[in-house]
């Protein structure tokens, strides 16, 4: 199912592009063919590219923490349960 991601100013007089996921791959679309067609979101709730970016490195960023964080959870667990067999 498509949907809209983020808008892109035209250049140039050109009008503005609405880019689209489709399966995992971005595919840009006049804003007036998105609007046409009815796709979600609505075009004036999309983001523009700027803004889109910005927002998926911070969640790129927060992921990646909490990956880290897991890791070593997961790390001190495995200590934790070692140092039970661990024989003076």
């Amino acid at each position: 199912m498509k949907r809209g991601l983020y808008r892109i100013h035209g250049i140039d007089g050109l009008p503005d592009d609405v880019r689209v996921e489709d399966d995992g791959i971005e595919v840009p679309l006049e804003e007036r063919v998105y609007r046409t067609r009815g796709y979600f979101p609505p075009v004036n709730d999309l983001p523009w590219r700027d803004e889109y970016l910005t927002s998926q490195e911070s969640v790129d960023s927060s992921a990646a923490a909490k990956e880290d964080a897991d890791k070593a959870a997961r790390e001190r667990s495995r200590r934790d349960f070692l140092s039970q067999f661990h024989k003076p």
